[in-house]
């Protein structure tokens, strides 16, 4: 759902703030590479929580080898 640019640029400047705030609170540098991490966490969760749906619904998952 579209909310506005008005929003969007408020919520991005949120998004901006917090990660200065961190970085200024920790004293560390900006290192991308852990939102890759949250994002894979993110993900995993993800698809756990959607193969717990089907099953509920007795829908037979089947997962690939990885």
């Amino acid at each position: 759902q579209r909310r506005g640019t008005k929003k969007a640029v408020v919520a991005l400047a949120r998004k901006i703030l917090v990660i200065i705030y961190t970085m200024l609170k920790n004293n560390t540098d900006y290192d991308e590479r852990i939102f890759d991490e949250v994002r894979k966490k993110q993900e995993i969760i993800r698809v756990k929580r959607i193969i717990n749906e089907a099953r509920k619904l007795g829908l037979e998952v089947t997962l690939p080898q990885t």
